[in-house]
C-alpha cells in the first residue's frame, strides 16, 4: 500500500470511527471532543504516508500472506533474455502521461477550490460593517475569554450576520438592529468569541482543503457536514460552561430568534444560527457538566482504536531505517540518480553450496533442458525496460549520472522473483531506492531489488531460483511503481541486461 492509498484508507476508516462514536456516545461525551476528532481525520487524509505499527490489525493478514508466499516458487520461470531491443532508456515524456481520471480529479478539485475562494472573497468585500467602540459589556466578555489580540467587533445590516470570519485577523459581524449590551447581544457575542477562541475558522479551512482534494469521497462530504454541526454544538457547550447553566433558557430563545431570520450561509465562516436549530436547542436544554477525565479516557480509547484499524502492517523484515549519504542530485521519475549502491552488511555469509540432485529446482514452465543460470525477475517476461544501465543525462539538473541497474515496468504489488539460488543478505531501506533487498549468489554475484513495497523473506534466509521474495512498489525516489534490478560482481555494479542474459 503506497502513501496515497494509505491516506485514503486510514482517513476514511477514521471518519467511520468518529461517526460510530458520535452515534453511540454523543450524549455522554463533551461536545468539544468531536471537532478535534474530525480534524484528526482530515489531517490523516492530507498526509500521503504509510504509518506501519505492530498494533495494526492488518499485521495478521500481512503475516499470513507472507507465510503463504515464503518458499513459493513461481509458475512462470523464464530464462533471462538479452532484451537488446528494449534496453534503450525511454524518454521521461513517454512514460509520464497523465491519465484521464487524474485529469478529471484535478479539474474538479480546482473548480471546487475556486468556488470557495471566490465566494469567500466576494462575501468579505460586500461587508460594510461599522466597528463598535469599546464598551464595558464587550470588554468583560473579551477579558473572560482572554485573547492575546482582541478581534474586531462590527455591526452590519447584512443578512449573513451574525458570523465570524478571518483566520489571522478574526472579525465578528453582528446584526445592527441588535441592541448593544442586552442579553441577546451578550449571548451571541459570547458564541462568536468562542468560535475565535477555538480557532474554528482555521478548522473550517482545513476541512475545506480536504473536501477539495477528496470531492469524490462521500465520507468526506459527510465529515465536513457533521464537523460544522459539531463545531456549533461545541461552542454552545463552551458558552454555557463560561456563563453558567442558568442562562440555558435565554440562550435557547436567542438561538431560535436568530434562526427565524433565516440567515444566509457563508463559506469558511462560523455563524450563530448556521446549523441544525432543533439539535442545538435540545443539546442546550439538556446541558450538564461532564468531567474532563471522561473526554481524556475517550480520546485515549480513540487513539488506540485508530492504531489498530487505520495504520498499516509492519513489513516482516523491517529493520531500523538506514539512510546513506547521497549525492545532491534531484531524482527524476523512474530514473535513479548516482547514489552509491548499498554495500552488503556482511561479507562473511557463506556462499551457497552446489546443489545436489535432490535440491535441483524443476518447473513445468522451465524444463531441465532449458534451465538457465538466471531467470527473469518478474513473472511477465515481456515487461518493458524503462531505463537501462549506464550514464544518462538528468533533464532536471542537466548533468549525467550513473544509473547502476535496469528499471522494469511493473504494477504495484507485482511478484518479484529471485533470479537464482542465493542467500538474503539484506532487507533495508535506502533514501533513493526505498525498500531494497539484496541476494548473495555464487561466484561473487549479488542482485539487488529496489523500490519494493513488501518483503516476503527475511535476512539470512536461503532462497531458490524463481522464489517469490518481494512485491514491487514505489518507495524511495520515484513517482511510479516499477522494479529496479541491480547486479554487483565483487562489489562493482555491472549491467544486469548483459550479465544475467542467457547465453
Amino acid at each position: 500500500m503506497n502513501g496515497v492509498q494509505a491516506a485514503i484508507f486510514s482517513g476514511s476508516a477514521m471518519i467511520l470511527l468518529v461517526l460510530a462514536l458520535r452515534l453511540l456516545l454523543k450524549k455522554h461525551l463533551p461536545r468539544g471532543i468531536f471537532p478535534v476528532l474530525w480534524c484528526a481525520a482530515a489531517v490523516r487524509l492530507l498526509l500521503p504516508i504509510t504509518i506501519p505499527t505492530h498494533l495494526s490489525v492488518w499485521n495478521l493478514l500481512h503475516t499470513s500472506a507472507a507465510a503463504q508466499a515464503n518458499g513459493v516458487i513461481s509458475d512462470a520461470l523464464t530464462p533471462f533474455p538479452s532484451l537488446a531491443t528494449n534496453s534503450t532508456a525511454k524518454p521521461a515524456a513517454d512514460i509520464a502521461g497523465i491519465s484521464p481520471m487524474l485529469l478529471v480529479w484535478l479539474v474538479c478539485a480546482i473548480l471546487l477550490a475556486a468556488y470557495f475562494v471566490i465566494g469567500y472573497a466576494c462575501m468579505v468585500r460586500r461587508f460594510r460593517g461599522t466597528r463598535l467602540a469599546p464598551q464595558p459589556s464587550i470588554d468583560a466578555l473579551l477579558d473572560r475569554f482572554r485573547f492575546s489580540r482582541d478581534p474586531r467587533i462590527c455591526v452590519s445590516n447584512s443578512r449573513r450576520a451574525p458570523l465570524t470570519f478571518g483566520v489571522f485577523r478574526p472579525t465578528v459581524l453582528l446584526p445592527e438592529d441588535l441592541p448593544v449590551g442586552d442579553a441577546q447581544f451578550q449571548l451571541i457575542l459570547a458564541h462568536e468569541l468562542v468560535h475565535i477562541r477555538r480557532k474554528d475558522c482555521l478548522r473550517k479551512l482545513l476541512l475545506t482543503v480536504c473536501l477539495c482534494l477528496y470531492w469524490w469521497n462521500p465520507l468526506v462530504w459527510l465529515m465536513v457536514w457533521l464537523a460544522n454541526r459539531d463545531m456549533e454544538l461545541a461552542c454552545d457547550e463552551a458558552v454555557l460552561r463560561a456563563l453558567g447553566p442558568d442562562c440555558k433558557k435565554a440562550y435557547a430563545l436567542t438561538l431560535l430568534d436568530m434562526a427565524q431570520r433565516n440567515p444566509k450561509s457563508a463559506p469558511l465562516c462560523s455563524g450563530f444560527a448556521k446549523s441544525s436549530t432543533e439539535e442545538r436547542i435540545r443539546a442546550i436544554l439538556s446541558f450538564k457538566r461532564i468531567p474532563a477525565w471522561v473526554g481524556i479516557c475517550v480520546s485515549v480509547l480513540f487513539v488506540l482504536t485508530v492504531s489498530v484499524f487505520t495504520t498499516q502492517a509492519v513489513s516482516p523484515s523491517a529493520i531500523p531505517e538506514i539512510v546513506p549519504t547521497v549525492q545532491e542530485e534531484i531524482p527524476e521519475e523512474n530514473v535513479a540518480v548516482s547514489v552509491p549502491v548499498s554495500e552488503p552488511l556482511s561479507t562473511t555469509l557463506p556462499i551457497m553450496p552446489e546443489q545436489n540432485a535432490e535440491s535441483e529446482i524443476e518447473s513445468e514452465t522451465l524444463p531441465r533442458s532449458e534451465a538457465s543460470a538466471y531467470i527473469y525477475p518478474l513473472e511477465d517476461a515481456n515487461a518493458e525496460v524503462l531505463n537501462s544501465y549506464g550514464w544518462q543525462e538528468n533533464p532536471v539538473v542537466k548533468q549525467k549520472s550513473l544509473h547502476p541497474g535496469a528499471d522494469f515496468a511493473a504494477d504495484y504489488g507485482t511478484n518479484v522473483l529471485a533470479v537464482a539460488n542465493g542467500i538474503v543478505l539484506d532487507c533495508s531501506y535506502d533514501a533513493a531506492y526505498g525498500y531494497i533487498l539484496t541476494l548473495e549468489h555464487e561466484n561473487g554475484v549479488q542482485t539487488q531489488y529496489a523500490h519494493l513495497s513488501e518483503f516476503l523473506v527475511n535476512a539470512g534466509a536461503e532462497v531458490r531460483q524463481g522464489q517469490i521474495i518481494a512485491k514491487t512498489g514505489d518507495s524511495g525516489w520515484t513517482t511510479g511503481p516499477h522494479l529496479h534490478l541491480g547486479v554487483l560482481i565483487d562489489g562493482e555494479a555491472v549491467d544486469p541486461l548483459e550479465t544475467l542474459k542467457s547465453e
